[in-house]
């Protein structure tokens, strides 16, 4: 039986969402959070950070079936007043904030930079990447910050070079993404200022690519549409700008927080990085199931939609205009999809079915080359410091508070 629930519901007696996980979260509380959701009812009511309803969605069927229905607009979300849970949905047109075809259009173009071969490619440079921050790690003091010396390098690394962006010029980056990768709310203002600065940042990085184009991803993008038979892969400059902003700021900072997650959650374990399969299939298994487990943020894993018609999920009628937010982290706990969800299980066939990096047409475009990133950086880890552990108790560690991710202000450890 279908049940009805309107907008109208009183929203000061809902449940808050997204979740509120403090600094002193244990290293097992985001999971357990999202285990608790995913074992409640599929579809339930909630309150976003702005005031206004909306649906939450939970169980593992139910998050794909929203995913995958256009009348689920991500489009709407991001222009409806207080449908949006984290700051950066509201930067106007990107390819975050769009809708097919004009989304397929731009993820096509940008998706030549992210194809399964071109992230495997980079697999020895990233590999290189990995070892040489790994020798100024072994030449300096210990006990040491592995989260400032490794964890956020590597990836702003890789991003940089992939992206074609000066890495000098990565403290200027990481401000803008603490702006604009935020919770939202009446108490977190959207800071148009950091949008903008980064937006003329782009431009400027665009305006010198076309001058002198390398083998980089924005040089693609500055590129696509300037041939005489590219009229279907035209990109105005608002649009290369708004993506270049949108895959160097989104490129880093989910990985940043789940190599810190896996590293946290290995380090914890009695043979530690020993414990790290060397063989290609296995390591890929572990990561897999890591990022299954871990979840990296309080705001689901999916930014929020927006129902263009009504229409019915999980037996629960949601009309025209209300906001619907697929958790994807809760969905990755479903007992029904994953069975002892909690348990760590590498025999799960989690490549096609965990949904750590979305699902559906705004599936994760730099996730072939997260899961590498992190794959070779445990790989290192593991090869250089077998013997590392952490340096204070694991209970002592930090979260960087109101950040969007579950990112660690500081990881001491020794070896």
């Amino acid at each position: 039986m279908t049940e009805t629930v309107t907008s109208e519901d009183t929203a000061e007696l809902l449940p808050e969402f997204p979740l509120r996980f403090g600094e002193e979260e244990s290293r097992t509380d985001g999971a357990l959070a999202y285990a608790r959701l995913a074992t409640g009812d599929p579809v339930t009511r909630v309150r976003l950070p702005s005031g206004r309803p909306a649906w939450l969605v939970t169980g593992y069927q139910e998050v794909r079936a929203v995913l995958t229905d256009a009348r689920a607009s991500r489009q709407a979300a991001a222009r409806s007043e207080g449908a949006q849970v984290l700051a950066v949905e509201r930067v106007g047109t990107s390819i975050l904030t769009l809708d097919p075809p004009d989304h397929t259009r731009l993820r096509r173009i940008v998706g030549r930079g992210f194809t399964a071969r071109r992230s495997e490619a980079l697999r020895p440079r990233i590999a290189e990447m990995a070892g040489e921050l790994l020798d100024d790690l072994a030449a300096g003091p210990r006990p040491a910050d592995i989260n400032e010396r490794f964890c956020m390098l590597l990836p702003v690394r890789v991003i940089c070079e992939l992206l074609g962006v000066p890495l000098g010029d990565r403290h200027r980056f990481e401000a803008w993404r603490d702006a604009l990768i935020a919770p939202t709310g009446p108490d977190r203002p959207f800071d148009a200022g950091a949008h903008q600065a980064l937006l003329a940042y782009i431009g400027e990085l665009v305006a010198a690519k076309r001058k002198e184009p390398g083998d980089d991803l924005l040089s693609i993008l500055a590129a696509a549409g300037q041939g005489p038979s590219d009229k279907d892969d035209a990109l105005t400059d608002q649009e290369i700008v708004a993506l270049g902003g949108t895959l160097l700021v989104a490129g880093f900072e989910t990985t940043v927080a789940q190599l810190g997650l896996c590293l946290r959650e290995i380090l914890a374990r009695p043979e530690g990085l020993l414990s790290v399969p060397t063989e290609r299939t296995e390591l890929a298994a572990e990561v897999e199931e890591l990022v299954r487990r871990l979840p990296i943020g309080n705001f689901g894993g999916t930014l929020a939609r927006q129902a263009t018609e009504d229409m019915e999920v999980g037996g629960v009628l949601i009309r025209a205009g209300e906001v619907i937010v697929a958790a994807t982290q809760a969905a990755n706990f479903d007992p029904a999809a994953f069975p002892a969800p909690l348990d760590h299980d590498t025999a799960r066939d989690n490549g096609s079915h965990q949904m750590a990096f979305g699902f559906g047409v705004h599936h994760c475009l730099g996730s072939p080359v997260a899961r590498i990133e992190i794959q070779e950086a445990l790989l290192a880890l593991r090869t250089r410091f077998p013997e590392m552990r952490l340096a204070v108790p694991d209970e002592e560690l930090r979260f960087v508070p109101g950040a969007a991710s579950r990112r660690l202000e500081r990881f001491p450890v020794t070896w």
